[in-house]
């Protein structure tokens, strides 16, 4: 195990180091001699967020040119352009000035810390084989699936439903660590997605809100900001204690995750890390005054619903109100034309990739709040008082049912939003200065909230609450702030030090929390890979051609023989959830598998799913054979703890080809 971590260390210093080329330098060249105007925080900070949105965009022309290989000399050439114009001159003064910082370089360290142990151990081989925390054996794995499909493929095919485009979701995200993947191979995909990207991501995370608040306001009020981005969690410890339980839980007692646990959803990090990297230029753009500043945010905002919608959607809505505000004041229309070429440019690419997303949003207003008090809070109470007020059905008892509706809305808001509540004094002092910036920071923090409390996706329905993260974040930022400056107001050392440390007490609870809940006494992962799993899949991968599709059984939702089979976890990962670890360990597709996520993608697999479920019931040969031989199925991939009745060879026209203590493999050919 150390000698594994030794390699991973080193592997990440070479993945820091490629990264740097293959993103700064291309990025510090888009903007060249205006990057001497910037302070080394915002030149590292911008450059590399350019030079994801160009490596992205160099993938997507030359996938669909069919001419891939001129993605590494196109980067090799901006590379050493960049560097002839000075770009590792300016490199060497952001280090400098990040490493002379002792407490940024902690704070962003530390981050990365709390951040990245969401991550981290997930992907890695132990004494069982590869072990997986959370939800990372099935969300994570969607996104290492897409990766490695970027790899061989583009545009994608979907690698859980054999023949099928992938749809109807944003994978911009996937796309860059794909490509990077591609471009790189020496690295393992799952190192790649579970700790190398998480810690470039979590490091411009902080570095981008120090970036823009000490250039809105000062050091002291970045340093803070920065606090609240990586370390602040929801009220929900209140809820636990009260309960009776441990101080350091209930993060999403709230329903919204908090910000120390974004890294699980790459996309949504990377899409709040170029949401504030849009709001900085816009500061720099406002003191300038130059348009170059806004074709830099148009170029990083050109297809950012392709990123992740969510923050797509809340940079078109917050630029087009600053737009309208700045027309009302200064009567240009600058700002207002940037927000409709955008808006233009994003509903193409969105259509491009995913055609219906507007069909995965159902009106369904309070959906959060009501189901937070019931559910989660357990309140059934709060719910029986609203039912009787709305049987009474008189105006009196109307305004009983606004009241406990505006309660909940209250509790909804104050709890997710935790200590960082203190940043609406901030907003509250910025209404009587506003500007175009502020203007832009309020519709971060406004139409997340209205879309949350108005709107649920279908599928899987809370996955809407995903803008609240953009609500916290920038809220956040307004909290460091109004900190900074109520902290800068009291004379008193000795009570400027309490209530530092009471600040940062009633924020971090829940935050510590997610570590003892991932990691603590007790704590284990959920599933895993073993290695019989691991050396048939490599066998399958090995000894199969990559177009052949794999038949797999599809995962049945939990009847308590799991648990009396498997009385301990982490579970065989089959027997945990629908995931596609079959394609991320064999490079094969599957005939379907994940069903779930095919699901949120708008697929209706049922039909499909009740093909095989028939054919795993041994019963109906001659349907068996039919279906293998129309869905071009060329392998059965199967454990052994999941036959009820095995495979007959003979009457299903299949050949064992493989078996060991888990798994058997099956030749249809």
């Amino acid at each position: 195990m150390i000698l594994s971590l030794a390699t991973v260390f080193y592997k990440l210093f070479a993945f820091l180091l490629i990264s740097l080329i293959v993103f700064y330098l291309p990025g510090h060249l888009l903007m060249h001699k205006k990057s001497k105007l910037l302070s080394p925080f915002e030149d590292l900070f911008l450059s590399i967020c350019l030079g994801f949105i160009l490596l992205i965009f160099l993938s997507v022309i030359f996938g669909i040119t069919k001419l891939r290989f001129f993605v590494l000399p196109t980067v090799a050439t901006l590379g050493i352009l960049s560097l002839y114009k000075g770009a590792l001159i300016e490199l060497k003064k952001d280090f400098k000035a990040i490493f002379k910082n002792k407490l940024l370089l902690t704070l962003i360290v530390l981050g990365i810390l709390v951040q990245g142990f969401i991550n981290f151990p997930s992907g890695m081989k132990y004494k069982e084989g590869v072990y997986f925390w959370s939800s990372q054996g099935h969300d994570g794995l969607w996104h290492v699936s897409l990766m490695k499909e970027m790899k061989n493929h583009f545009p994608l095919n979907n690698p859980l439903y054999a023949g099928r485009p992938v749809q109807n979701y944003h994978y911009s995200c996937d796309l860059l660590m794909g490509e990077f993947y591609r471009l790189f191979p020496f690295f393992d995909p799952l190192d790649l997605y579970f700790r190398f990207f998480p810690v470039i991501f979590s490091s411009l995370i902080g570095l981008g809100v120090f970036s823009f608040t000490k250039k809105k306001w000062n050091m002291t009020c970045a340093y803070w900001a920065m606090f609240f981005t990586y370390f602040c969690g929801s009220f929900g410890y209140i809820y636990s204690v009260m309960k009776g339980g441990f101080l350091f839980a209930g993060e999403a007692v709230f329903w919204a995750a908090q910000g120390n646990t974004i890294l699980g959803n790459p996309p949504h990090a990377l899409g709040l890390i170029l949401l504030t990297a849009s709001v900085l230029l816009l500061q720099i753009w406002s003191e300038e005054k130059k348009t170059f500043w806004l074709i830099v945010l148009g170029f990083l905002g050109f297809f950012l619903t392709t990123v992740k919608i969510s923050s797509g959607v809340i940079l078109l809505i917050s630029l087009g109100v600053a737009g309208l505000f700045y027309l009302v004041t200064e009567k240009r229309l600058s700002i207002l034309i940037l927000s409709a070429v955008l808006g233009i440019t994003n509903f193409v690419s969105l259509k491009m990739i995913s055609p219906s997303a507007e069909s995965f949003i159902m009106f369904l207003p309070l959906w959060f709040p009501r189901t937070m008090m019931v559910d989660k809070l357990s309140d059934v109470s709060w719910e029986l008082k609203k039912q009787h007020y709305i049987s009474k059905n008189t105006w009196h008892s109307w305004l009983r049912v606004y009241q406990l509706e505006i309660e909940a809305i209250l509790i909804f808001i104050v709890g997710n939003s935790g200590m960082r509540i203190l940043g609406f004094l901030e907003v509250i002092k910025r209404i009587k200065k506003i500007g175009v910036v502020d203007i832009f920071l309020f519709s971060c923090l406004v139409f997340p909230l209205v879309l949350v409390l108005l709107f649920v996706q279908k599928g899987i329905i809370y996955n809407f609450i995903q803008f609240m993260q953009i609500y916290l974040h920038f809220l956040g930022i307004f909290a460091g702030v109004s900190v900074a400056f109520l902290l800068g107001k009291i004379k008193n050392i000795k009570v400027k030090i309490i209530l530092a440390v009471v600040i940062i007490f009633l924020a971090v609870p829940t935050a510590v929390g997610n570590l003892f809940d991932f990691y603590g006494r007790g704590a284990r992962p959920n599933a895993k890979v073993t290695y019989p799993e691991l050396s048939a899949l490599d066998w399958l991968r090995k000894n199969s051609r990559p177009k052949d599709i794999v038949l797999t059984k599809p995962f049945y939702k939990r009847t308590g023989k799991e648990e009396y089979r498997y009385p301990t976890r982490p579970w065989p990962i089959s027997a945990w959830y629908s995931t596609p670890y079959v394609y991320v360990f064999s490079d094969r597709y599957t005939f379907l598998s994940g069903e779930e996520q095919l699901l949120i993608t708008g697929y209706k697999p049922g039909a499909d799913l009740e093909l095989i479920r028939e054919f795993f019931k041994q019963g109906n040969f001659e349907f068996n054979r039919k279906l293998l031989k129309e869905k071009n199925i060329s392998y059965i991939y199967i454990r052994k703890d999941e036959v009820d009745k095995p495979l007959s060879e003979g009457e299903n026209g299949i050949k064992e080809v493989f078996a060991n203590d888990e798994v058997l493999i099956f030749s249809t050919k």
